[in-house]
């Protein structure tokens, strides 16, 4: 009898099948033979009834009017993901989460409460900056009403991913700084020998299908990908950028979905920069990921100058295809680039949003009288992926996820266990 996997994941959409909660599932199907499952609301209405393996189960959000004005309305919002949890732990063998949070807690709560012997893994999709300074507030004395009110929100949310620990089997960290820092202990919460780095990778069982063009059939392409304009892709910064750089015979193609507070900044900085209009092209959302591939393909440099992230799997897609990526000093930046050497990282003054360094480093791409740097770059790339090739596949071979779960003997655990 096959084993069940649950991934619960609310926000769900097409697109995360290629990124780390999509991939896991899938993985857990095809090379593990779990009966895989996503729970999730399908707020795009966009999932099939399964895919590669997995099912998805589609479920409503109860009083989705409702704002989140406070924590409670969220727990009411997912009613019906704790109905059907409820309805089916007994029969669920590996339960994942997503982030440790205190909507994890509860979920967990509830799934050990009906089945003491279920495995819960947690992918703690884990930004340390964030969690220093959340770790800052809890511990901090207000000095204000605003203060008080929000160390008191904090804390509660602390407190309740406190409790999530002791009931997890399973944390894995996607960066070395994250997992070096919280190895044994999340807020004083001992987690010796059931932490994992576990850093993301691309779906190889596409990419590797794909032939990566060399650098004469390349285009004079800058690529980003991700949800543009929300705070944290930090999307104005590149723009900002780009305005200080002659691009020459360059264009620079920004991939992803709009989102609606930054339509102004989009429409008033092509008001004031009319000469660029035909240089800077907003494409979209692109789901289908062989099509997305494409523009990885034809692409010269990828830039990513997020304020935070706690991967960046674009980054990865974009080194796979023999992109150099530049990219701001997110978490695992420095594990992707291998500290430096395969790309370049810049600081962000995350403070205010802006870096004298991104323009010059993204000129420096493009300014050349000749491609000798970019040929050189993207040969040291290769090079280096060579010579990492023990590490390259748990870096970037999703694939590995499994492999590496098995060398700490959970998985074959779950898949012998008896209810």
């Amino acid at each position: 009898m096959k084993k069940t996997f649950l991934h619960i994941s609310e926000e769900f959409e097409y697109t995360w099948l290629g990124k780390d909660n999509g991939m896991i599932p899938i993985y857990m199907s095809e090379k593990l033979g779990y009966d895989s499952k996503i729970l999730t609301a399908n707020l795009k209405n966009d999932l099939p009834d399964s895919e590669r393996g997995v099912e998805f189960i589609k479920v409503k959000r109860k009083f989705a009017f409702l704002s989140n004005f406070a924590y409670w309305t969220k727990l009411v919002k997912r009613y019906n993901f704790f109905k059907y949890l409820i309805k089916n732990a007994k029969n669920i063998d590996v339960l994942m989460l997503f982030h440790i949070s205190r909507c994890s807690y509860w979920y967990a709560h509830f799934y050990k409460k009906l089945n003491p012997n279920g495995f819960i893994y947690v992918k703690a999709d884990f930004n340390l900056a964030v969690y220093q300074k959340e770790w800052n507030i809890v511990n901090s004395k207000p000095k204000s009403l605003r203060e008080f009110f929000r160390k008191r929100r904090e804390s509660a949310e602390y407190n309740k991913r406190k409790k999530l620990i002791p009931m997890t089997d399973l944390i894995s960290y996607e960066s070395l700084e994250a997992y070096e820092f919280m190895r044994d202990s999340y807020a004083g919460i001992d987690t010796k020998g059931k932490t994992l780095y576990l850093p993301n990778g691309y779906d190889n069982n596409i990419i590797d299908k794909i032939k990566v063009k060399t650098l004469e059939e390349k285009e004079n392409i800058i690529l980003t990908v991700g949800r543009l304009g929300t705070e944290a892709k930090n999307t104005e910064l590149l723009l900002e950028a780009l305005k200080e750089i002659d691009l020459k015979d360059w264009k620079v193609y920004l991939v992803g979905s709009i989102d609606k507070s930054f339509i102004s900044y989009k429409e008033n900085f092509f008001k004031e920069n009319p000469s660029l209009i035909d240089k800077i092209i907003f494409t979209g959302e692109i789901k289908d990921r062989k099509e997305l591939y494409k523009y990885y393909n034809r692409a010269k440099v990828f830039v990513l100058p997020s304020r935070w992230e706690s991967f960046g799997i674009v980054m990865v897609e974009a080194m796979a295809f023999g992109n150099y990526v530049i990219t701001s000093n997110t978490c695992a930046a420095k594990d992707i680039t291998n500290n430096d050497e395969i790309g370049k990282i810049v600081e962000i003054i995350t403070s205010v949003g802006v870096t004298l360094d991104m323009p010059v480093v993204v000129a420096s791409r493009i300014s050349a009288k000749d491609e000798t740097s970019v040929k050189t770059t993207l040969g040291k790339v290769e090079a280096t992926l060579r010579s990492l090739d023990m590490k390259r596949p748990m870096l970037f071979i999703v694939g590995k996820y499994v492999e590496i779960l098995s060398k700490k003997q959970i998985i074959p655990f779950l898949m012998t266990s008896e209810h």
